[in-house]
This record gives C-alpha cells, sequence and structure tokens, in this order.
C-alpha cells in the first residue's frame, strides 16, 4: 500500500523585522493677538497624533502631527496664567529590511524630551525629539502534514504546534460628551487654561466580530477664577464610556489587546440659570486600537521512517513568535519632591502633570522588570507678595515586577504603560508629595523554530538487515533521542524500550547503555 499524506494548514504571523528611529520636531509658536506678552514659560507639554502609517519596500512610513499645550505668565496680563495651543507635523521613515507594501504594520510613539525658548515676547521655539518604533508582519500560510500512513512498520513523530494566530485588528474612535455644573464653593470660569483627559479601560468583552470596550475619560482642568484676584482652580471629573471595535473573524473567549487615548479634546464654559459661568462642558475623541488573537494549537509531522523500506521526506524550517504569558499590574510611583534652589515657596499647588517612560525591560524567571521614568510637571502660586505663578519638572525613576509565569531571560518583554491617576500632597513650603498610578500591561513571548514534514515519498528500495550484527551495544551521546537510536538502527522505540526496560522513554541521559537486537520477520 503506497504512502498517504494527510495534509494540514498552518496560519503564521511572522515578525519580518523591527526597527526604531527618532524624529526631530521644531517649529514656531506665536502668541495670538488676544493674549498678552510671554514673561515667563512655566509649561511646554506635547501628545503625538500618528495620522497615518505605510508600509513600503524596507521601510515603515510615518505621518504625525504634536501637539503642544503651553502654559505662561505675563506681567501685563490680569490673569497669573494665560494658555495657548499650537501643532506641528512630521513624517518619519521606519528602516525595515524586507518589509513589503502587503504587510501588517505596527507603530508606536513617545516623546522623549521638549526644548523651548522665548525668542521674543510673542513668539517661541520648540524642539521636540519623538521616539518612534515600528514592526512589521507577515502572514504566512504554510502546508505541513498532520498524518502519514499506508505503511504497516511507519513511525510516525508528532509534535503539537501552538502559536498566535492574529484574528484580525481595528481602530475606531467615539466622541464623549459631558455637561455638568462646578461646585457650588468653586468660584465662576473666567477662562480654562488647560484641560488633561486620560482614557482608562475598566472592562472589555469579546464577542462575534466585535470588541466591546467599556472604560472611563479622567479629566483634570485647570481654569482661572472670576474671583477678586483671579486666582487658579482644578476640577477633576471622570466620564464613563462603551464603544464596539468591528474585528472581522472575532469570537467569543478570544483574546484582546486594546490601546486607549483621549485626543483632540474641546471645553466651553455656559451660563447657568442664574446667569453665572459656572456650566461646563468638555468633549474628547476617544480612538480605540482593538487587536484579537487566538491560540491555535495543531498536531504535526516532525519525522516518519520505515524500518523495512526507505522514504524520500521533504521537511521545511519554520519559525514563528509563541505567547508566553500576559499579565497586568498596578504600582504607585512615589516620591517626596524639593522645589529647585531659589525658587519661590509654594503658597497652593494648582496642578501636577505626569508622564510615564519605559527606558528597560527584562526578564527573570517568572517575571518582567520595567525600568523608567515618569516625568513630573508642578504648577503653584508662589509665597511671594505678587503670588506668582510658577512650575518645576522633575523626573521620578521606578523600577516595577510584572509576574508573568513561564518567563524565561531568553525570552522578550512587551510593556504598555497608563497613567490611572495622579495625587499630591503640599507637605510644607518646599516640599510636595506625589503618587502616580499606573497600570502596566506586559506580554512575554518567545520564538520557536521547528523542523516539520511537508512532504513523504516511498521509494521501491527496500532495506537489507542481514549484515546488521544480532545484537548492537550502543552508548548514548548528547542530545540522542530513543527517536534518533531507532530511527538510525531501523528498530523502534517499542522495541527499544521492551528489550532495555526503560521506564520513562523521554528519560535517558548520555553514557547510558542501549541494546539494540536485529529483529528477524518470517513470512509463512
Amino acid at each position: 500500500m503506497a504512502v498517504e499524506l494527510m495534509r494540514d494548514l498552518l496560519k503564521i504571523d511572522q515578525v519580518v523585522g523591527e526597527g526604531d528611529t527618532q524624529a526631530l520636531v521644531e517649529g514656531e509658536i506665536l502668541v495670538p493677538d488676544v493674549k498678552p506678552d510671554i514673561s515667563r514659560i512655566l509649561l511646554v507639554d506635547g501628545n503625538i497624533n500618528i495620522t497615518g502609517k505605510e508600509a513600503v519596500a524596507d521601510k515603515i512610513v510615518v505621518d504625525g502631527v504634536v501637539n503642544f499645550k503651553i502654559l505662561y505668565a505675563s506681567e501685563v496680563g490680569e490673569y497669573p496664567v494665560y494658555s495657548m495651543n499650537a501643532s506641528a507635523g512630521f513624517s518619519q521613515n521606519i528602516d525595515i529590511d524586507g518589509t513589503t507594501n502587503n504587510m501588517d504594520i505596527q507603530v508606536e510613539s513617545q516623546i522623549e524630551h521638549i526644548d523651548f525658548n522665548i525668542v521674543n515676547e510673542r513668539k517661541i521655539a520648540v524642539k521636540t525629539v519623538v521616539n518612534l518604533s515600528g514592526k512589521s508582519i507577515e502572514a504566512s500560510k504554510i502546508e505541513v502534514l498532520r498524518g502519514v500512513e499506508g505503511l504497516d512498520d511507519l513511525q510516525v513523530l508528532r509534535e503539537t504546534v501552538a502559536y498566535n494566530d492574529i484574528v484580525g485588528n481595528n481602530q475606531s474612535e467615539t466622541i464623549i460628551r459631558e455637561s455638568f455644573e462646578i461646585d457650588e464653593n468653586l468660584p465662576e470660569i473666567a477662562e480654562i487654561l488647560k484641560c488633561d483627559a486620560f482614557a482608562v479601560e475598566t472592562e472589555k468583552q469579546v464577542t462575534d466580530g466585535k470588541v466591546i470596550v467599556n472604560g472611563v475619560v479622567k479629566t483634570n482642568t485647570l481654569y482661572v477664577g472670576d474671583d477678586d484676584r483671579n486666582s487658579l482652580f482644578l476640577i477633576k471629573h471622570e466620564i464613563p464610556f462603551t464603544h464596539f471595535v468591528e474585528v472581522t473573524g472575532a469570537m467569543k473567549d478570544m483574546e484582546s489587546d486594546i490601546t486607549l487615548m483621549a485626543d483632540e479634546v474641546y471645553t466651553d464654559v455656559k451660563e447657568n440659570i442664574d446667569g453665572d459661568r459656572r456650566i461646563f462642558e468638555i468633549e474628547a475623541m476617544v480612538k480605540i486600537d482593538a487587536a484579537v488573537n487566538d491560540m491555535e494549537e495543531k498536531e504535526v509531522v516532525v519525522d516518519a521512517y520505515s524500518p523495512s523500506k526507505l522514504l524520500k521526506m521533504d521537511k521545511k524550517e519554520i519559525s514563528f513568535t509563541q505567547t508566553v504569558g500576559k499579565n497586568n499590574s498596578n504600582m504607585v510611583v512615589k516620591e517626596m519632591m524639593d522645589i529647585p534652589s531659589g525658587d519661590p515657596d509654594i503658597f497652593k499647588i494648582f496642578s501636577v502633570s505626569a508622564k510615564p517612560v519605559i527606558t528597560d525591560i527584562n526578564l527573570v524567571e517568572d517575571k518582567s522588570i520595567i525600568e523608567g521614568i515618569v516625568d513630573a510637571d508642578v504648577l503653584y502660586i508662589s509665597q511671594e507678595k505678587d503670588q506668582a505663578a510658577h512650575s518645576f519638572h522633575q523626573e521620578i525613576p521606578f523600577r516595577h515586577f510584572v509576574e508573568v509565569s513561564g518567563a524565561k531571560e531568553s525570552m522578550k518583554s512587551d510593556a504598555q504603560l497608563q497613567i490611572n491617576d495622579i495625587d499630591y500632597n503640599l507637605i510644607n513650603p518646599e516640599q510636595i508629595e506625589i503618587k502616580v498610578n499606573l497600570g502596566a500591561t506586559c506580554s512575554v513571548t518567545k520564538e520557536i523554530e521547528i523542523n516539520v514534514l511537508v512532504d513523504a515519498e516511498e521509494l521501491e528500495d527496500m532495506i537489507d538487515m542481514s549484515k546488521r550484527p544480532s545484537i548492537i551495544i550502543y552508548y548514548v551521546q548528547p542530545g540522542d533521542s530513543l527517536w534518533k537510536i531507532a530511527k538510525r538502527y531501523r528498530t523502534t522505540v517499542e522495541e527499544l524500550v521492551e528489550t532495555n526496560n526503560i521506564e520513562n522513554p523521554d528519560l535517558i541521559f548520555p553514557g547510558d547503555q542501549i541494546i539494540i537486537q536485529k529483529t528477524f520477520k518470517c513470512n509463512f
């Protein structure tokens, strides 16, 4: 009977390459005509909006915009702080050999540093270093053998291949809106200075064809109060939302990875029924990236032979990325911050903004170690006679462990951080305590390489066993297995186990003595 082959198809997403680069984004920001001249810059903050990404030959082309928020003090203005917005676009290539225009791509961005200086009282020059990292992924379909039959003494070695199947990914946007009246103990709103918004996932669920995301947008809004002193005030507010992202092929119980970003935040102030400017309106765009994947397990043939007949076999090496584990963890980065030498003492803190930056990720046994810094900016009113606004910046280092079962040093780890909350407390006029609650999402992967059988053919030649000794004593060598020994001497693993009284076929050691008996077959 001829050899019969049962075939199967593996759909494996292979990472062709990864790369990173930096983009230098420069620009000049002009003060709007309705705003007073600049005396001191208090804060220059920015966020990145990736507007386009495209895979071309050997690179990824990334287009984006850096949106700036500037707070400054003016000696000729009536308010202690003024704000203005600006943006600067960029286009940058990430070189990744082997990239083609039909590949899936992933891009991550992060502001590393912002430099600024006052050109004159109406102009600021800004230089921003943007870190970009990219990954090119090719979906490969590989035909393999899941079974070989047809010969009575055919020996087949199978392995179970477990790999991640990227079912699909998609992006979606939802607009959240809310209108509310500020607390009665707060003064009316004269002017909104800035509104920091960040989206936090609270729950996610994969259903047929979509991913349902529940979350909350947390906002910190700094405004100038309409009182005798034009004081600064901070409003904290949370807006819940639910949105779904369509992902073709998604099914219940599959895994999903979600990335949220609150962008394009707009605010307005309206009068209440008494004619007071106390109604605060906010609108923000929440951008959601959803990727759905499923763990596939398939049994494939990695080797085959016949003790009595010759087979011509065709093997192919396949490589793929296997997820070892994922985990989420929260951490609190706490620090006592001293005002810089020479700066005036603090009378009142008005806002603390923070951004986490990952500087290194390492793996040890069952743990991923994330190291980084939290860039913190503090805005306060001083104890000076004029109670002018001041600010200072500090980098807070942190180190955090995320438990990931099965993680080892040789593997690869990816991590994402998000701010869940920021809290602070004035300890004394020269010190504040800051607490930044961060959420860390960590995944650990390893690269798997395996030779699989993709074709087999029976040859006409028979194997001549007549000249082989009746008994062979073989000493196990490093790297040996019972399968390799049985195949080399045209016997079977079962026969070796029976002859040598081996209790565990998977447990043999170099130097062990294996007796190989010649098997005679009689035809009646």
